[in-house]
């Protein structure tokens, strides 16, 4: 009484299969149908994974990094720093929370002194539930606000894995693009240095954050950029570096 599209097709490809084998002509009409079911198929069921239309983040206008000739080498944090303090004056609905991010300015100081600048109202501690922290920003970006939320090393990200996955990552798709969470989620590791606070937790992140942009800047000119990328975008990311304390360029 109530087919599935699913079971039409299979009896439409049946029905052509037996049908042209007796009178290909015949089949034609019924091969154009079983066509047009599979795009629309594709169109209910395999898209909206990432932002499709000018909003998506690989949409957004490439800007290459330029050097004066006598620029000076700072630390990869002062960079970031830079750029956040330019981000915070012109996204007026951007925000940042997390583990150490409001007093301290985050563990690498990417942050320092945005909270007294912007108030705590844009710029705030959470606390150490990183269930919560995703949660949150998930929220907050459903309902307009653009936040970067701070989960302070990359393996704790295991405990902020169920709304990561089952939320932020599928959210554009279960609802064909209708609905957007664009939160950034910011941490930190892959040095190898121990089996906490620097581990690489890297094929849970290939395997399970589809929808996700995964982030994964060189250096923190680069890093500046695709913080910038996905602000003017609808997309989610996640913003993963391995340190900030090397030298570069500004």
């Amino acid at each position: 009484m109530q087919p599935y599209r699913s079971e039409l097709i299979a009896l439409a490809r049946q029905a052509y299969y037996d049908l042209a084998a007796q009178d290909p002509l015949a089949a034609e009409d019924l091969g154009e149908f079983i066509q047009i079911k599979f795009k629309q198929q594709d169109d209910f069921y395999g898209s909206h994974l990432y932002t499709e239309n000018e909003n998506s983040a690989l949409r957004v206008r490439e800007i290459n990094a330029s050097y004066d000739g006598d620029c000076p080498v700072v630390n990869g944090f002062e960079i970031l720093n830079k750029y956040f303090d330019s981000a915070f004056e012109r996204y007026p609905k951007l925000l940042a929370f997390g583990e150490d991010v409001g007093r301290l300015g985050d563990v690498n100081q990417g942050m320092m002194n945005m909270q007294a600048k912007y108030g705590e109202g844009r710029v705030f501690d959470s606390g150490l539930r990183e269930w919560t922290i995703v949660g949150q920003a998930i929220g907050l970006a459903m309902r307009g606000f653009r936040p970067i939320a701070e989960i302070q090393y990359l393996d704790y990200l295991v405990y902020g894995m169920a709304p990561l996955t089952d939320d932020l990552a599928t959210l554009s798709y279960r609802t064909k693009g209708i609905q957007k969470a664009p939160a950034i989620i910011r941490t930190r590791g892959h040095r190898l240095e121990g089996i906490w606070h620097t581990g690489s937790p890297m094929a849970m992140l290939l395997h399970s954050f589809r929808g996700i942009y995964i982030l994964v800047p060189r250096n923190m000119v680069q890093a500046a950029g695709m913080y910038e990328t996905m602000l003017r975008s609808s997309d989610p990311a996640f913003w993963w570096s391995a340190s900030m304390d090397i030298d570069i360029k500004k």
